[in-house]
């Protein structure tokens, strides 16, 4: 999706029914991802001193997601009405609005923990703007400092296609899982969404951590990529 497209798709009532019909919602497993990100989010917070959230959205997982309740707190994303939605939820907080691709010196270095939530990576027009977002993610991440990012795992899609529990509204664009689109009740289209296989995903990360973790979520076809311990560039 080009920046317009998703400003076009995230707007002002995408960004009222956002939390409920994603975060909050029982079916498809949605609600058990979010607590389950929720708990990840406070563990990795519990220690940290800033959080930079990349594609914040609505906010939610800044408000809720603390484990440190003195967080300095930052949210970064393209779409107006999706800010205006996090500034009401996390009044404290700064925010930015601006494309993710976008090099932003203001943050480099700055931020124990950089998170991506909710599969925003996949909605890039390559596989090469998916690696210049991690290079973003990496960039603005102090050294020693944590990324996470929920990643989708295309071999899980093809396995619920197979067993016949993929959701009715996403349609594999390939065999393989790595491209799929999800149609939503009213008619806003995420079209070929990409999901790069985990181990492209993890060899991202690899060069600039010390570890790489992929947990795979129980019955969703995502898994939490977590890359601790950024290295000194150059070091």
């Amino acid at each position: 999706m080009t920046p317009d497209q998703v400003r076009a798709t995230y707007d002002e009532s995408y960004a009222r029914r956002y939390d409920a019909s994603f975060l909050l919602n029982p079916s498809h497993g949605f609600r058990d991802k979010t607590l389950l990100e929720l708990f990840l989010l406070r563990m990795l917070t519990l220690q940290a001193d800033s959080w930079l959230d990349v594609a914040c959205g609505t906010g939610f997982f800044l408000r809720h997601g603390r484990g440190n309740p003195s967080l300095r707190c930052t949210g970064l994303d393209l779409s107006p009405a999706m800010l205006a939605r996090a500034r009401e939820a996390n009044p404290e907080a700064r925010f930015i609005e601006g494309d993710f691709l976008a090099p932003h010196p203001e943050l480099e270095g700055r931020f124990a923990l950089t998170t991506c939530m909710w599969g925003a990576y996949g909605l890039q027009e390559s596989v090469e703007h998916i690696a210049r977002l991690v290079e973003n993610l990496v960039r603005w991440t102090c050294p020693g400092g944590t990324v996470f990012m929920p990643v989708f795992d295309p071999a899980g899609f093809v396995t619920l296609q197979a067993e016949g529990r993929l959701m009715k509204v996403v349609t594999l664009r390939a065999p393989d899982g790595t491209r799929w689109s999800y149609r939503e009740p009213d008619g806003k289209l995420h079209e070929d969404v990409l999901a790069p296989p985990l181990d492209v995903m993890r060899a991202m990360f690899e060069p600039a951590f010390d570890s790489v973790d992929l947990r795979p979520y129980p019955d969703t076809p995502m898994a939490a990529l977590i890359a601790r311990g950024r290295r000194v560039p150059g070091g």
